[in-house]
């Protein structure tokens, strides 16, 4: 294995090199003896992961399906006062154009 610190002693490597490598391997050993020794435990984490990931599930969509509720609403209500501002919009133009033609209505 290539040795980044060349051929310098221990002491001269950077501080913590060594020990963050014991550090995550220990940590490994103890996550493994832990969930080999106590299986209901490991059981009930995944159990209980399970039931927070689907409650963050369902209500995000309740407040999806709300969304689109309001969206659509909102969607709907544009489109009424969009065709109100163009029948508006026709109206002026035909009075305009009458008025410049001399009709009178």
């Amino acid at each position: 294995m290539h040795n980044p610190y060349g051929s310098c002693s221990r002491k001269d490597r950077p501080h913590g090199t060594g020990n963050t490598l014991r550090q995550l391997a220990l940590f490994c050993v103890v996550l493994g003896t832990l969930a080999a020794a106590s299986p209901p435990a490991a059981a009930s984490i995944d159990r209980d992961a399970r039931h927070v990931g689907h409650s963050l599930g369902t209500a995000a969509r309740e407040v999806g399906h709300k969304a689109k509720h309001v969206g659509l609403a909102i969607g709907h209500a544009a489109k009424k006062a969009g065709l109100e501002v163009g029948h508006a919009a026709k109206a002026g133009g035909l009075a305009f154009w009458h008025a410049v033609k001399g009709h009178h209505h």
